[in-house]
């Protein structure tokens, strides 16, 4: 029976891959996120109006002997409405997926606590 391999299962969910480059024991895997929009924190506005965009580096668990490192454009939003306080707001991840400001994805910062 055949098998296709799939990129998405190299991922954690909510991304989407991009592509990946293979260097010397590290794999490189460049990543975006599958929303559209974002939600603001405080007043829960959702937002595709976007302000910016940023590199975050994520370790993830290793892959045939070799170290995993995502790298996420993540997006910041305008929130659009008029009488909240936050006017940017910074795309949020599931936190089975990626908890804020770690960097480590969940599943990997799972085994470590284990271990640890």
């Amino acid at each position: 029976m055949h098998h296709r391999f799939q990129c998405e299962s190299l991922v954690p969910y909510g991304f989407s891959v991009n592509s990946i480059q293979i260097a010397g024991g590290s794999v490189q895997i460049q990543l975006r996120p599958r929303s559209r929009s974002g939600v603001c924190p405080d007043c829960g506005q959702p937002s595709r109006r976007i302000q910016s965009r940023y590199i975050r580096r994520v370790a993830d668990l290793p892959l045939g002997g070799r170290c995993v490192q995502l790298v996420i454009k993540v997006r910041r939003f305008w929130c659009g409405k008029v009488l909240c306080g936050r006017r940017i707001v910074c795309e949020r991840f599931d936190d089975r997926a990626l908890a804020r400001y770690s960097r480590r994805t969940q599943r990997l910062e799972t085994i470590v606590h284990h271990l640890g």
